[in-house]
């Protein structure tokens, strides 16, 4: 089916906040996302649109989608958020759950206060994926995981990862009711990360990219951790970008003690 104006139109409005949250959709692009999303068989892709070259040499994958158009590369210069447009977009429907409170308490998570690059959260993202950690938890003011630049960033993973949007001081709160639950703040002065060796309920918390941790969750931080440089010599640059600190320190703990 050719894809009509209107419908272009509408996978357009994906790229805006307002509207995936409106329309409970979202847009991945590319052919190495697409791809691989339909072959591990990931629920929640509704529609895609793409060139004629696309479906021609992906008619088994497209023929898993109920909805497909077939798009010129104009079209989907429309739809993309990138300056170079895909050969394929697809879209997905927001899944929508819940903290399963008790599985987070016999886990590491991720906690992110006030993150504000798409590109860093799709990265920290990935990077969880990698590791194993299945939970992040996004303070409201971090950027939209469903944003082109962090589904790309993710390059997939966002699909294996839940990340839930809630106000830290509840969070905390609720989580603080479990004995030995350890919220670990990554800062620049404090002990090595490496510290909480043995810890698998607890939370690794990060803080916005100038600013930190937000100074009225110090109360709920049980620990204060950081990742030092190593020591060369030489002058090191001020600090960690967040999601390099994320990637050093789950490299650092798995490394160091085994922990996931």
């Amino acid at each position: 089916m050719i894809i009509s104006k209107n419908k272009t139109k509408y996978l357009a409005s994906l790229k805006v906040k307002k509207f995936r949250d409106e329309y409970g959709q979202f847009i991945a692009e590319g052919d190495k996302i697409v791809s691989d999303t339909i072959r591990n068989g990931k629920s929640g892709i509704s529609m895609l649109a793409a060139t004629t070259e696309w479906l021609d040499a992906n008619r088994e994958l497209a023929g898993q989608v109920k909805e497909v158009y077939e798009a010129n590369i104009d079209d989907l210069g429309r739809i993309s958020s990138f300056e170079t447009a895909p050969p394929v977009i697809a879209v997905f429907d927001i899944s929508a759950y819940s903290p399963d409170y008790i599985e987070i308490s016999e886990s590491l998570s991720i906690g992110l206060d006030s993150l504000q690059d798409p590109g860093n959260l799709g990265t920290i993202i990935r990077t969880a994926d990698w590791f194993g950690i299945g939970t992040i938890f996004c303070s409201p003011g971090c950027a939209d995981v469903y944003n082109p630049k962090t589904i790309q960033a993710s390059m997939g993973a966002v699909f294996n990862v839940k990340v839930h949007y809630i106000d830290f001081n509840v969070l905390f709160e609720r989580l603080s009711l479990f004995a030995n639950y350890i919220i670990a703040g990554t800062f620049m002065q404090g002990e090595l990360v490496s510290s909480i060796k043995g810890v698998r309920n607890g939370m690794l918390l990060f803080g916005n990219e100038s600013r930190g941790i937000n100074g009225v969750y110090d109360k709920f931080i049980t620990k204060r951790v950081t990742i030092p440089p190593v020591n060369t010599g030489r002058i090191h640059v001020e600090s960690l970008n967040v999601a390099s600190s994320v990637a050093a320190a789950l490299a650092m703990i798995t490394e160091t003690n085994q922990l996931l």
